[in-house]
C-alpha cells in the first residue's frame, strides 16, 4: 500500500489502500459489532473519514492504526445508534462464517472494547503499543483489560471452570 498516494489524495492510492485494508477491517469491526452488515457500515465509514481527515495524518507509517481508530469509533457509533433506536432486538446467532456459535454467543457476553482488544491481540497480533494509538489507552491500562477480557472469555466458553486451550495458548507479552 502507498501511504503516501493516499495521503496526497490520490484516487489509485485510496483504491489500493482499501483493497488491501477493507478484508482486515471487516474482521476486526464483525468481531466488535457481532453483525456482517453493521460491520459492512463501520468499514465504509472508515474509509470516508479516513479519506476526509487524510491531510491531518503526519506520518504515514500510523497509517494503519489510524484506519484502526476511526473503525473503533465508527463500531462504538454503530452500537450507540442502535441502542438508540431500538429495544431489544434479537440479531441471528452466527451471521457471517467467521465464528462458531459458541465463540459468537460468548462474544456477546463481551464489552465491546474487551472484544476489539481479543481480536487485535490474537488474531491480527497487533502490539500494545500499537493498540496504545488505537484507543488512546495506555499499554499498561490495555494489557491488564486484556488479560482480564481473555480470561472472561475462556471462562464463558468453559463454564464448568477448567482451563481452556484458548486461555492456555496465547501468553500475555
Amino acid at each position: 500500500m502507498d501511504a503516501e498516494a493516499f495521503i496526497s489524495g490520490s484516487e489509485i492510492g485510496l483504491e489500493q489502500l482499501m483493497l488491501e485494508m477493507t478484508p482486515p477491517l471487516m474482521k476486526y469491526c464483525y468481531n466488535i459489532l457481532l453483525n456482517y452488515s453493521d460491520a459492512e457500515d463501520a468499514v465504509q465509514d472508515t474509509f470516508i473519514k479516513a479519506y476526509r481527515g487524510r491531510t491531518s495524518i503526519r506520518n504515514a507509517d500510523t497509517l494503519t492504526a489510524y484506519l484502526y481508530r476511526i473503525a473503533y469509533n465508527s463500531s462504538i457509533d454503530i452500537i450507540r445508534k442502535r441502542r438508540f433506536l431500538m429495544t431489544v432486538k434479537k440479531t441471528p446467532h452466527n451471521e457471517s462464517k467467521y465464528l462458531s456459535e459458541e465463540m459468537d454467543a460468548s462474544l456477546r457476553k463481551l464489552q465491546p472494547l474487551d472484544r476489539a482488544l481479543i481480536y487485535s491481540r490474537i488474531v491480527d497480533d497487533v502490539t500494545y503499543s500499537e493498540l496504545s494509538v488505537i484507543y488512546g489507552k495506555s499499554e499498561q491500562s490495555l494489557r491488564k483489560r486484556f488479560e482480564r477480557a481473555k480470561k472472561k472469555l475462556a471462562t464463558l466458553l468453559r463454564p464448568d471452570g477448567t482451563q481452556s486451550t484458548f486461555e492456555s495458548s496465547k501468553g500475555v507479552d
